[in-house]
């Protein structure tokens, strides 16, 4: 256990919120790496409207497939969409992880 300020503590949570962290797993790691450099890789993060948009629609598509099973069909647009979905999801991946 050790004291911080309000400030020092304020920057603390910024550090490990941006590394995506709690402020104690934050100074695990610090202590753990005792005269080496401690590397806290940082992504951007997805837009949560994205992320709760892109949960409606795994679940709209858990429905068609449900339905899928229950009366033997499927919409030939089907594949398409799960293209263009997939499409959609790489691409906010990669724009995460590009290093910005």
């Amino acid at each position: 256990m050790f004291r911080l300020t309000e400030e020092e503590y304020a920057l603390l949570c910024a550090i490990a919120a941006r590394a995506g962290l709690s402020p104690n797993e934050l100074g695990r790691r610090i202590i753990r790496k005792v005269r080496r450099r401690v590397v806290i890789n940082t992504y951007r993060r997805c837009d949560p409207a994205f992320l709760k948009r892109l949960d409606r629609i795994g679940h709209n598509l858990n429905q068609v497939v449900k339905n899928a099973h229950i009366f033997g069909h499927v919409s030939s647009r089907i594949e398409q969409l799960c293209a263009l979905i997939d499409e959609i999801v790489t691409q906010a991946m990669e724009d995460t992880t590009d290093g910005s």
